[in-house]
């Protein structure tokens, strides 16, 4: 997927891996994306991406939706406490102005 013509509002209603340059991904793909990069066993759970896109998208809004009510929510964010985590966030100035919890 481009980045071209993606606005604040939509970046922040879905989560988005930007992956390269005018390359990024959504929902349950970036999540996948992401789970690719990090060492094993967590890395293999990047092959559900052979699960079609549709089914994906239903799982991961259902456990989205819930997340907080199963692991809970810390108000200590890690990113809001390591600068080099932070300049990768594109709202990073607007992460510490509001000093609040990660979402």
């Amino acid at each position: 997927m481009r980045l071209c013509g993606v606005d604040r509002e939509y970046v922040l209603r879905r989560f988005l891996f930007i992956e390269g340059l005018d390359v990024y991904h959504q929902g349950s793909t970036a999540a996948l994306r992401v789970l690719s990069y990090l060492p094993l066993p967590y890395s293999a759970l990047s092959t559900l991406r052979i699960v079609p896109t549709p089914l994906r998208e239903v799982v991961y809004d259902f456990v989205a939706k819930r997340r907080y009510d199963w692991f809970g929510n810390d108000n200590d964010c890690l990113v809001l406490q390591e600068k080099e985590l932070l300049e990768q966030f594109i709202d990073g100035e607007e992460m510490l102005g509001r000093g609040g919890p990660c979402l």
